[in-house]
């Protein structure tokens, strides 16, 4: 029974720990149309990863991370990526927080990629920002517009405040 619980605790550690692995970004050429469509195999592991470590905004790895998502955004010809500016404009500069939409973007497209209404995928992108930066483990300094917004997507009126 020991072992079993020992397997068990070992394998929830090692799938834990690769969940907070950032991809060999290296390898991707992304000046190259070619090079950000082979990107496109990783561009969702990476956009993971910055939901699933702290908003440290001097972290190398979240730096090359959010680098790496926005020249991928840019480049591939396989996704195309409408910023909503009314949207960002609540983060009130904070280009970490861009980063975060940008991921957010990226994943709400890539697990739904039969959405095409840009207004549904611009608020299911803010809906992922605002759910990360109202966990406490994240560390997100809230302005009071944040949690504005956070206050109104936990009672389902988001898009009226958007």
């Amino acid at each position: 029974m020991k072992k079993l619980l020992v397997v068990i605790i070992a394998m929830f550690a090692a799938v834990s720990s690769f969940a907070q692995t950032l991809p060999p970004l290296y390898r991707y050429d992304l000046k190259t149309e070619e090079g950000c469509e082979e990107a496109d195999a990783i561009a969702l592991q990476v956009a993971d990863y910055l939901f699933e470590t702290p908003f440290i905004t001097d972290d190398e790895n979240r730096l090359r991370a959010a680098s790496f998502l926005n020249r991928w955004m840019d480049g591939t010809p396989t996704y195309t990526f409408m910023i909503d500016e009314d949207v960002t404009a609540n983060f009130d500069g904070d280009p970490e927080l861009t980063d975060m939409y940008m991921a957010a973007l990226t994943r709400f497209q890539l697990r739904n990629p039969d959405v095409k209404d840009e207004a549904k995928i611009s608020v299911e992108a803010m809906k992922q920002v605002l759910n990360y930066a109202n966990k406490d483990e994240n560390i997100v300094l809230l302005t009071k517009r944040l949690e504005k917004l956070i206050a109104a997507n936990q009672q389902g009126r988001l898009e009226k405040v958007l």
